[in-house]
Formats: structure tokens, sequence, C-alpha cells
């Protein structure tokens, strides 16, 4: 049984960005530092990490990292590693300084503060930290790591999107039922065909805390069982989907969404690369009230650019991207402070399938107003509509509901045969374990 795969963690410190992938969020920060250590050559003892970037919100080693806030990919820390570090090529001492604060105070600046005007970049240290001799080609070198061409991607990577037409519409559905005045989330499980197009059996909605500008993805207790049951489907997380208030014309993506894509993509191809991961998005027609779903990737640029960190939310154009100060972004031969999210994005076709493995009958996970309970599945088990008790099996939600009963149906031996007859239709789910899940049910057997 494949393990679920670890989050991609960023971290910033004065050598710029690093990205740590497979890090589990229930491990303690130290685990993390130890990493640091072993693939950047800074020991732990010379580290400090924070939760921001002035250094003020110092992390415990012993703290797991998902309660400091670091649980999906894409979060990021910042890492102030001690100016005598070998790390930083033995340089002189890291630019420090003094400023007067607002009350007439002397006080110590930032790192970003006091390497502003000293640091070869803002937020960088100054070059003779990194090292003492510099050749003009080497400056060069350097410098163009932080600059970025903007140009349009021709293609995406992902041919077309078969999306399973009963868990597109029960998405859209339940916003429906909100009048549409607040965001969803939903992840896309499903398979990566040969031809690059993506096929969608089931969408999973994990916690999360949601506003008409935004979402936040909460801790998930269920995490590691989604990621399992999927492999036992024979599927994995090929896409995400989420669902917007209507927003004025080619408003699109927010910055916010954009960077969700391109973490999730990174993720998803372990890195800067081509992968037929994909971005679903849903809205309303707020005339005739249709729904629309529509496929899109962002590019490899975009990628790129947030893993580095090049890239931040616009506070005066939700529409736009920032450039961080750290890097310069040249598009149509001009300097770009901002650039508009819709220039990174792909258009996907799509097309609507009905899933022949999995079906919907049983509640959503996660939902407002909506219970996962035996009832519901004695309900479903006692009026099956002609459908077998495999077929009635046949839903992404209540496998995953049972799953939650671990001593029942246990995840090794109990849950791989159940999952085996529904995706495989010459193979029978034994009356035994038919008789256990009438009886868990609470139907007479």
């Amino acid at each position: 049984m494949a393990a679920m795969e670890g989050i991609l963690v960023r971290v910033r410190s004065q050598l710029g960005m690093w990205r740590v992938s497979n890090v589990d969020p229930h491990d303690a920060c130290g685990v993390l530092m130890k990493r640091i250590d072993v693939e950047h050559n800074v020991p732990v003892h010379q580290q400090q990490l924070s939760t921001d970037p002035a250094g003020s919100n110092v992390i415990d080693p012993s703290m797991p990292l998902a309660k400091v806030g670091v649980s999906r990919s894409g979060d990021m820390l910042y890492l102030k590693i001690d100016s005598t570090a070998s790390a930083l090529v033995n340089g002189p001492e890291m630019p420090t300084g003094k400023k007067i604060a607002a009350d007439g105070s002397i006080v110590t600046m930032t790192f970003e503060e006091s390497t502003a005007d000293a640091g070869f970049r803002p937020g960088m240290p100054r070059l003779r930290d990194l090292k003492n001799n510099w050749t003009l080609t080497d400056f060069l070198e350097m410098d163009d790591k932080f600059v970025y061409k903007i140009k349009k991607q021709d293609e995406a990577m992902c041919t077309s999107v078969t999306m399973d037409h009963a868990s597109a519409g029960a998405f859209t559905q339940y916003l429906s039922s909100f009048g549409w005045r607040q965001q969803r989330v939903g992840y896309l499980y499903g398979t990566f065909e040969e031809d690059n197009s993506v096929l969608v059996h089931a969408v999973y909605e994990p916690p999360q805390e949601c506003t008409a500008e935004s979402f936040e993805l909460l801790e998930d207790p269920r995490a590691e069982q989604v990621e399992r049951l999927a492999d036992m489907l024979g599927m994995k997380r090929v896409g995400w989907i989420f669902a917007h208030p209507p927003r004025e014309e080619g408003f699109m993506f927010s910055a916010e969404e954009v960077m969700f894509a391109a973490m999730e993509q990174l993720e998803a191809a372990q890195g800067v690369d081509k992968t037929p991961f994909v971005t679903i998005r849903c809205t309303v027609d707020p005339e005739d009230g249709n729904a629309s779903v529509d496929p899109f990737q962002v590019s490899l640029q975009c990628m790129d650019m947030v893993a580095e960190g090049a890239l931040g939310a616009d506070p005066d154009n939700r529409s736009s991207v920032v450039v961080s100060p750290t890097f310069t972004a040249i598009k149509e031969g001009k300097r770009a402070e901002t650039i508009e999210s819709q220039f990174f994005l792909l258009t996907i076709a799509i097309k609507d399938h009905t899933s022949p493995i999995l079906r919907r009958h049983f509640p959503m996970a996660n939902r407002i107003g909506t219970m996962q309970t035996t009832d519901e599945l004695k309900d479903l088990l006692s009026n099956p509509g002609g459908k077998s008790i495999t077929e009635c099996l046949s839903d992404f939600a209540l496998l995953l509901f049972l799953m939650d009963f671990q001593d029942m149906f246990n995840w090794e031996t109990d849950m791989p045969r159940i999952c085996e007859a529904v995706k495989n239709p010459d193979a029978e789910l034994d009356e035994g374990y038919a008789m256990i899940i009438k009886g868990f049910a609470g139907m007479d057997v």
C-alpha cells in the first residue's frame, strides 16, 4: 500500500527560497530543521525558524508543524541563519543596523530592513557575504536568477478533463443552496491517462472556512485515509475544484487562487515540471442562474515564480499578483511590478461522463447541515433501488465513512477487499463483508 505523500514546505532565508519536499505536517519542527541541516548545510543550532518575515514569532522545535500553521503544500516558514554559519561562505558578518522607532527609541532592524539597500537585491545579503571575489560574469549569472521575462505559455500540459457529471452537479448544487454567496474548495480524484488527459471520478471537500472572497483549508483528520482510499481504488489526486460568487467581467482568478493552483501543480509534479494536474473553476451567471464549470492550468513559469517566492497577493487589485521586490519581472519589454493573474492561465477542454466505478448516494463530509451516520447507511441499504450491495457501497464518501471505524474495517485487510469489489465488476464482495456492513448499519442479518 502506498504511503501518503508529504507536503512541500517553502523556507525563506538570507540565501533565498528553499523548497523542502515530502514533509509530514505531524512531525516536530525540529525534524524539518534537521532536513535543512542535511540538504543545505546549516546546522540546527545555527537556525532560527519563525512564522513571520521579521522573525518575531520564533518556533519551538518541539512543536508539530501543523500546530504552527504548516499543514498543506506551499506553506512558508522564515529562517534566520546565524551569521557564523558556513552556509554563508564564511564571509563578513551579515549586515545589521539600527533605526529610530516611532517613539524615539533605537531598535535593531529586521534582516529585510538592513539588507534593503545593502543587499545586492532587496531582502538578499551583500555580495561579499556570499563570496569574497566576484567577476562580472559571476554577478550577471547570479542576478539573472532573479529576473523573469514574462511570457505566455502556448499549450497546456493537460490535453482534456473528463469530469464525473454527478460529482460536478453535487458541488455546484451545494453552492447554489447558499445563493453562490461564498467560495468552496474540493479535491479531484481519478487518473492521469496516457494522452495526458485527466479522468475525474470523485470530489472530496476537506474541512474549510470560506467567505465570498477567500477560502482557508483547515487541518483534516481524514487526510491520510482520503489518500489511502484513493490508492485502494486505483486513483490519485488529479486536480482541485473551487467555486466563487459572480465577479466582474475579466476577473477569473484571484492572486491567492493562482498561487494555490501553482503550489498544487508543484506538489503533483514534485517540482517545476510538466503535469496534467488541473484546476476547475465554477461560478454562476447572475443573469440566467446557470453554473459554469471550466478547467485551467497555470503555466510552468508561474509554477517557478511561486516556488521561488517571487509572487504575492496585490492588496489593491485581487485579480493581479505582485512581484516581490527581490525579483524583477519584464513584461513586453518593461519592468512590471504587478501581473494580471489571467496571464498565467491555460484553458483546457472539458468533457462529461458518468463514472463507471463510483456513484453518489451518501452524504458528503464537512458540509453544513449534513451528517454521515449509520442511519444514512441503513436507509441506503434498505432501499437499494435494484442495486447490489457492492453498487450501494460504490461511493467515495461512504467508503471514507467506513474507514472511520478502523477496528471494524481494517485499512490493511478489509478495505482493500471491499474496494477491489467496487472497482472490479468481476470481483464479488464476500458474503461475510455484506453481513458485517449490514450489521454495522443496524439491519437484521
